[in-house]
């Protein structure tokens, strides 16, 4: 088995407080047996370079942002069960280690992560979700019959917002509030292949309107803040998207091709899997901002 298929090294998208873009996806394939997940960064010229890349292959990297638009990287190498979890703080001129290399998944997990203002942690792991504070305390949250939790994001408030299956729930860290529920296909007409029906990113805006990348069905979904739900991006084929963040009231997506050769074939565009980040602005004019160009 390819160890590419261990894993979804790409994935996430989020942009900090100048309007530089962060993304995830696979550093280009030197060779078939190895890949390595890379955070690649736009500036607002249009200059594009990875700032961080997974130290050992097979591996994955997740992106977040605080509230004040700090970016963290949680990378994830190696191979089941002595996976190594890292947390990165992305800082120029070097990456700072928050958490450095474990293989304690009760003291850091990739599943998903969100940091505070403060630099404080909460990760997921299966149904679970952690909590560790500036002392590097680990605390397991009292919480419902959660199903795998795989996303969380901050709302405007500092209340998290947690993806339990396919429901949200809304933390303000006492109680947890269902906000919606039931929101993934059961047979999505536009899946991407077989296994793929995923929600793989989350942000809320200021107005607590929350937006889901929904890959599953090649779709960005605004849910309101009293929980109605509707699509305003669909992503025509072979594209799909996976990476979402909001920045001055528009909303940036990544997305990237299937492909249908080998998995490991990135960066190639005929068959390959290649990345685009395209924005939807506030009147819903949609542009592209990065699309590969091969050379």
């Amino acid at each position: 088995m390819s160890p590419i298929l261990e894993s979804h090294p790409w994935g996430g998208l989020v942009i900090d407080w100048d309007g530089n873009i962060y993304f995830t996806f696979i550093c280009p394939i030197d060779d078939d047996n190895n890949h390595y997940a890379c955070v690649w960064k736009i500036a607002p010229n249009n200059e594009m370079d990875h700032v961080l890349r997974a130290r050992r292959s097979p591996s994955d990297i997740i992106l977040s942002r605080n509230l004040d638009r700090e970016i963290f990287a949680a990378e994830r190498s190696g191979q089941n069960p002595n996976h190594n979890n890292i947390l990165w703080k992305i800082d120029a001129p070097t990456n700072r280690a928050l958490i450095p290399a474990t293989s304690d998944q009760t003291q850091f997990h990739i599943q998903s992560i969100s940091v505070s203002k403060a630099q404080e942690i909460y990760f997921s792991k299966d149904s679970d979700i952690f909590f560790r504070d500036s002392l590097n305390k680990t605390t397991k949250l009292n919480t419902p019959d959660f199903e795998r939790i795989n996303l969380t994001a901050w709302g405007p408030d500092e209340e998290l917002y947690i993806m339990s299956g396919d429901d949200i729930y809304i933390y303000d860290g006492e109680e947890y509030k269902l906000l919606a529920s039931n929101l993934k296909k059961r047979n999505p007409e536009d899946i991407p292949f077989s296994g793929a029906n995923i929600f793989f990113d989350m942000v809320v805006d200021e107005s607590k309107n929350v937006y889901l990348a929904y890959y599953g069905n090649r779709e960005v979904i605004k849910i309101s803040p009293d929980g109605i739900a509707s699509t305003i991006l669909k992503s025509e084929r072979p594209w799909s998207p996976h990476g979402i963040d909001i920045y001055n009231g528009e909303v940036y997506v990544l997305e990237s091709t299937i492909g249908d050769g080998k998995w490991w074939r990135f960066w190639e565009e005929d068959p390959g899997i290649i990345p685009r980040v395209r924005k939807i602005s506030t009147d819903g004019t949609v542009s592209t901002i990065y699309s590969f160009k091969p050379h």
